[in-house]
């Protein structure tokens, strides 16, 4: 479902005050980009039925579980803008630096998991490698809370 514009900038407003503009909220967005691709790829394979159903239900599976991920990255990036907030010439806070590197490699993980949902639908590769791809970027959202400064 598509937002109206005055949603939209609420949104915005609502983002640029708890993450920021900077590193925290770069994050952040590269992981709902991300998300949002993989969404659409499976959105794309289910409108040209190119899966069976029970194909389509263990991928969407994943993709659920990716998104319930979503509020838990949110939440990490609001916390540590809080904690460590990003600077305007981008350097990485020292005490931010492993988690900003496990939320990029989730991010980037998200992103694998919506090429290798891509590759599934072309009968390129198995549903196998669209869980491992998911299980790895849970792992990294994982990590990044573990990293992230109490």
């Amino acid at each position: 479902m598509r937002r109206g514009p005055f949603a939209r900038m609420r949104q915005a407003r609502a983002d640029e005050r708890e993450l920021g503009t900077g590193l925290w909220r770069r994050d952040h967005d590269r992981f709902v980009r991300a998300l949002d691709r993989c969404w659409q790829v499976l959105q794309e394979a289910e409108a040209r039925s190119e899966l069976d159903a029970d194909e389509l239900n263990g991928v969407v599976h994943a993709a659920n579980v990716l998104s319930d991920a979503l509020p838990e990255v949110r939440a990490l990036c609001v916390r540590m803008q809080a904690a460590c907030p990003a600077t305007e010439d981008h350097r990485i806070p020292p005490a931010a630096a492993e988690t900003h590197r496990e939320l990029s490699r989730a991010a980037h993980e998200l992103a694998a998991t919506a090429q290798a949902v891509a590759m599934f639908r072309l009968r390129q590769t198995g549903s196998d490698s669209v869980g491992r791809h998911a299980e790895r970027t849970l792992d990294h959202v994982r990590r990044a809370q573990e990293a992230a400064p109490a």
